[in-house]
């Protein structure tokens, strides 16, 4: 079989467009990811006396980018640079309010959306190089993707499977291929988010410290759901820009509007108690009402004395988008509901919030 090498390592630039690949943490990747250069070639249309008819003669490259989808399984921490996890979404919603539990020890990152995530007091300049090391027949070289940014964030949670995170990246261009970076140490098995580690919750969710900088969550008394599949997607909108400004790559990231949208496939069933979907959908039948949704995934680790790795979604309102129930007649139905947030704008105070505990000091 010939050379089949693969993997990336993530690193957090200072300066948008330079590299960084000293400082990296190591992600396994579910599919081989690897970003899509996109070039602006133009052909030549100029008179310059000769015969057109015969064909165009000079083409010129007026542009440069690339976009990406790095296909993952969650790892509360990296390998390597253990932050790195909590960096990616900090760079998909703009900043982090990190600190530690005085009591347990453990760090949590909090991460909400932020109106100006470039400005001096979020990201300001930084961006991501996705650091690409791909084998050329028997050598292994590094391919540095620089001036990440992240568009959207999707978590799905199947039973029977890890949590896969899909994150989709927008970047200016590729830099110099340089040898492999080598030295690859990938998380912890023991870090890894599964379906097992999951409970999802609505109802009263408890918030722990001042929105939407929250230090923890409790939900004792919200209501359990146990769907076969739940998928979360969040987008911020970006889009980079190619302006006049002496670069052949965009330098401009604009911001759009953060939505999110929740979709799980449950039984089609009325308990006594519990989380009812025939409720659920006749609530959306008789009104344009909202719920709330809560994710939480232990990973039974610890982070600290008396805490563990874990990973958090909060939605605080979301939608009733509907969804019909499905009847077969080999097996019971089923029912697909669909959400989409809206913005709390008086208790969370944001439209999704995650938080993440570990060992990391900041992200």
């Amino acid at each position: 079989m010939a050379e089949n090498k693969l993997y990336v390592a993530l690193g957090e630039e200072n300066l948008r467009g330079t590299k960084e690949s000293t400082t990296i943490g190591f992600l396994p990747l579910l599919s081989p990811g690897i970003p899509k250069m996109e070039f602006d070639d133009k052909r030549v249309k100029e008179f310059r006396g000769s015969d057109s008819v015969k064909g165009d003669t000079t083409v010129t490259r007026q542009s440069r980018k690339w976009t990406g989808t790095l296909e993952m399984p969650f790892f509360t921490e990296a390998g390597g640079a253990a932050a790195m996890s909590g960096t990616v979404l900090k760079h998909f919603f703009g900043r982090a309010a990190s600190g530690q539990n005085a009591a347990t020890g453990q760090y949590y990152h909090m991460f909400s959306p932020v109106a100006d995530p470039f400005s001096n007091s979020n990201l300001a300049a930084k961006a991501l190089t996705v650091n690409l090391n791909v084998n050329e027949g028997a050598a292994v070289k590094n391919w540095p993707f620089v001036g990440g940014r992240v568009k959207s964030l999707s978590f799905v949670q199947e039973a029977g499977s890890n949590l896969k995170l899909t994150a989709e990246l927008f970047g200016q261009f590729r830099d110099t291929v340089t040898a492999e970076l080598g030295g690859a140490v990938f998380p912890a098995e023991n870090l890894r988010c599964d379906y097992n580690n999951l409970n999802l919750y609505t109802g009263t969710i408890s918030r722990t410290g001042t929105g939407p900088d929250y230090t923890d969550f409790s939900f004792a008394s919200a209501t359990k759901i146990k769907p076969d599949k739940i998928s979360v997607k969040i987008e911020n909108g970006m889009e980079d820009v190619l302006r006049l400004s002496g670069f052949d790559y965009p330098d401009k990231t604009r911001m759009g509007q953060f939505k999110v949208s929740v979709e799980f496939t449950i039984d089609w069933e009325d308990p006594a108690s519990g989380f009812s979907s025939v409720t659920e959908f006749s609530s959306w039948i008789n009104s344009a009402g909202t719920t709330n949704f809560f994710l939480h995934w232990d990973t039974g680790t610890p982070a600290g004395t008396g805490d563990n790795h874990a990973l958090y979604i909060d939605i605080p309102r979301a939608q009733r988008m509907g969804g019909e129930p499905q009847y077969s007649l080999e097996k019971d139905p089923m029912i697909t509901l669909k959400y989409e947030g809206l913005y709390d704008d008086t208790t969370a105070m944001y439209i999704v919030g995650l938080l993440l505990k570990n060992t990391a000091a900041s992200v």
